[in-house]
């Protein structure tokens, strides 16, 4: 049975999504979440000490959220669907890609408090691609010269660098852009196994 102040943390995580959803990450704040939230500013900070928590519980929440979600389709189609499905997703709401790209750059900030957890996270995403292509490797959706764990690094930065483009590029096509990337990308794969 959820608590008091579990059901007072959804509340104010639920908030700050759409306070994120409604301006830009560095502007948000505990005064606006706790507006949205119908809390205390003092109760936000009894239940998210620092802010970052909040950032973290938000992270979890939505952008793991959308990971978790589109996982299916990673079983189903594998890994380039998969983050072709998540691409498709930061379009359709791109306060999520946003977000997503400033949680990184805190990440690249060692000193940042939840430094090692964004870290983890990104690790772990990435993890779940590589394990991805090596199933997409043994069904026969992949050829069989490509590297899993190199195709993983193409793939996600592919991905990573168009969600960016399409947030600072007015004239971005990224679902295109993939499709024509990654066609080209099995071409060198389907090449390392011959050269092999």
């Amino acid at each position: 049975m959820p608590t008091p102040d579990t059901e007072l943390r959804a509340r104010i995580v639920a908030a700050a999504v759409e306070a994120y959803r409604a301006t830009d990450f560095h502007r948000v704040g505990p005064d606006e979440v706790a507006v949205r939230a119908d809390v205390a500013v003092a109760e936000l900070h009894r239940v998210y000490p620092t802010w970052e928590l909040l950032v973290v519980a938000v992270t979890d929440r939505w952008l793991n959220g959308s990971r978790r979600a589109a996982w299916a389709v990673a079983e189903r189609d594998g890994a380039v669907a998969y983050l072709r499905a998540l691409l498709e997703a930061g379009l359709a709401e791109p306060a999520l890609v946003r977000l997503r790209i400033a949680v990184l750059s805190a990440a690249s900030n060692p000193g940042h408090p939840a430094a090692g957890w964004f870290h983890a996270q990104y690790t772990q995403s990435f993890e779940d691609v590589t394990l991805a292509l090596v199933r997409d490797v043994v069904a026969g959706r992949e050829p069989r010269g490509a590297s899993p764990r190199h195709a993983a690094e193409q793939l996600m930065a592919l991905y990573e660098g168009l969600q960016l483009q399409s947030l600072l590029r007015e004239d971005a096509e990224p679902l295109a852009g993939f499709d024509r990337a990654v066609t080209r990308m099995r071409v060198g794969w389907a090449e390392a196994r011959v050269a092999v």
